[in-house]
């Protein structure tokens, strides 16, 4: 690189270095877990969206720097794999943006794409959250601009940066309190820094020899929980702006920064993202006729969605914790067995749904989940398509793409049923010439509630609204164990400890299986719940499921209790309270 700069073929090199160190050490990244269960993916998520970058690279090697950037942006879109995984595509996506046209890069042209990766990530998550990945990417992105302008070569630039980012990952703890508790760093972060570390060995010409090597010693005794996989982005409805308005805006040389500093006053939870041809638009307003009115000064406007938070919100009150299965019968119709009065319920097998039919539909589902039994269940209650996935094992933009392509409908609602998938399945709309709608689901048994709410005779937005209504009458519990020692919620935790889990929250801990069931299901179970589910996994006998059952029926006899084969792995039950 005469004149310090980096060409197309060491760009290509470094992404692929930075490919491999992430992917040696994605163990590592993966047990940095904020509960201590074996469900660690955020190492795993990074490393394939990376592979997917890497691909691409390949192809378009010979080609110009841009042109590998642009690849790179293009591959990890496609291939991204959780929050950290569409996170680490619009750092991607950003640093494209920032190299566009460019043969060579000196320091000061990769401190500017640098600075345009972290802009283009912050902007990518409707609330960004400090102590996270993102901050990491900040803090590299000034700590280059720093180094470019003290006239550092690309080298020492970017030792400087890994320096820092390591500063900026160790911090992570003192500005999210769970990573505190816990006392571990970010997990989406600590990957970040794993990949500049193969950047800077790539640069100074070192072999990446793939080997554990963290960058990063945490502390194991003591803290509790697990290092923080990336948050989850959330939003959080205000009903000072009660029409939630979504649009697709088509045109030429679309002003994306102008539409969104100009929106910026129009309401909240504002998102606009896309390309200079089309165009997301996303928000939260008083006045939807003024939001639609702005955006057709830009181009013309499709797939217009605008829904009535306000009275979500009355419907949610008004009904309470039973209130679908007062206001619609048991909402057990599809699942529900028949059996002896005073007996437990145990799955019968569920045949596979029908496939995608010959005749167009107006609605079509796609679910995602793992274990034979908990497919072949959401199946049975209408998904089109099931996609494999869930804890450990997030699938791609590129896979639930397909899957929504499969559904002959013009409208796809697409069920995550987990946090680690939702902002994943946002990403889809921009792949499919499709109506896509995702109901956020971050459990089975949501996802189970929103399937039967669903009404193949309503549209999209009743089914929609039906289906994000459901989700607030469920409860969910898990039953896994502990993969290490670790304190929380008041719990002193062993290694290979049962673990109970409410809704996201510890709420039981102990040496037996079926007792730890029992505790969690005493803090599920209300005066007011109607049924209860249990889902049992791969490593679970029928005949220890069905006791179970037993003795729950015989303690909360006002509450209907089902049994059926979940097959999932790592949790040994899942449980559904409504």
């Amino acid at each position: 690189m005469k004149r310090d700069l980096l060409d197309a073929g060491a760009l290509a090199r470094a992404i692929m270095a930075g490919t491999e160190w992430l992917g040696a050490n994605k163990e590592f990244v993966n047990s940095l877990n904020v509960f201590p269960v074996p469900d660690g993916d955020t190492g795993t998520n990074m490393h394939l969206t990376l592979l997917s970058a890497v691909r691409e690279v390949e192809k378009a090697e010979g080609r110009e720097l841009w042109e590998i950037a642009d690849a790179a942006a293009m591959g990890s879109l496609m291939g991204a794999r959780g929050n950290s995984g569409v996170i680490f595509s619009q750092l991607f996506r950003g640093f494209a943006k920032g190299v566009e046209g460019k043969a060579q890069l000196e320091p000061q042209d990769l401190a500017r794409a640098l600075q345009s990766a972290a802009a283009m990530a912050y902007k990518a998550v409707m609330k960004p959250v400090e102590g996270t990945m993102l901050t990491v990417a900040r803090e590299a992105a000034r700590s280059a601009t720093q180094c470019a302008r003290a006239g550092l070569g690309l080298r020492a630039l970017a030792e400087k940066v890994l320096e820092d980012s390591q500063r900026a990952l160790e911090r992570t703890p003192e500005m999210l309190p769970t990573l505190k508790e816990a006392g571990v760093v970010d997990a989406g972060g600590q990957g970040l820094v794993f990949f500049w570390q193969g950047i800077v060995k790539s640069l100074r010409g070192e072999v990446t020899v793939p080997r554990q090597e963290p960058v990063l010693q945490v502390a194991r005794g003591g803290g509790a929980g697990q290092a923080a996989r990336q948050p989850e982005a959330t939003v959080r409805e205000s009903l000072r702006f009660p029409y939630c308005t979504e649009l697709l805006l088509k045109g030429r040389a679309l002003p994306l920064d102008r539409i969104r500093t100009e929106l910026a006053d129009a309401g909240d939870c504002l998102l606009v993202v896309g390309t200079s041809d089309v165009a997301k638009v996303h928000v939260h307003t008083s006045h939807p006729g003024r939001v639609l009115e702005y955006c057709l000064r830009f181009g013309d406007l499709h797939e217009i969605q605008i829904n009535n938070m306000a009275d979500q919100h009355e419907e949610f009150e008004a009904q309470g914790p039973a209130g679908r299965a007062s206001a619609d019968g048991p909402s057990t119709v599809t699942l529900e067995m028949e059996r002896p009065s005073g007996q437990v319920g145990t799955s019968r097998p569920l045949a596979p749904g029908p496939r995608p039919e010959s005749i167009e539909k107006p609605v079509g589902i796609v679910a995602v989940a793992v274990g034979e039994g908990l497919a072949t269940i959401l199946r049975s209650l209408g998904a089109d398509v099931v996609v494999e996935g869930g804890q450990t094992m997030n699938p791609s933009i590129e896979e639930l793409a397909s899957a929504a392509r499969q559904v002959n409908a013009k409208s796809v609602i697409i069920l995550p049923n987990n946090s680690n998938v939702i902002l994943t399945a946002d990403k889809v709309r921009e792949f499919v010439d499709k109506t896509i709608s995702v109901v956020p689901t971050k459990t089975i048994p949501q996802g189970v509630a929103a399937l039967v709410a669903f009404n193949a005779a309503a549209d999209l937005s009743a089914n929609e609204r039906a289906m994000r209504e459901a989700l607030a009458n469920v409860s969910t519990g898990e039953v896994t164990y502990a993969v290490r020692s670790s304190s929380m919620n008041g719990f002193s935790i062993d290694q290979n400890d049962i673990i109970g889990i409410k809704d996201g929250e510890i709420c039981a801990a102990g040496k037996d299986r079926d007792e730890v069931a029992m505790s969690l299901a005493s803090q599920m179970v209300t005066e007011e719940s109607s049924l209860l589910t249990i889902y049992y996994g791969q490593d679970v006998h029928v005949s220890d499921a069905q006791a179970l059952a037993e003795r729950l029926s015989d303690i909360y006899p006002h509450c209907e209790v089902e049994v059926h084969y979940g097959g999932q792995p790592l949790y040994y039950y899942i449980m559904s309270v409504e």
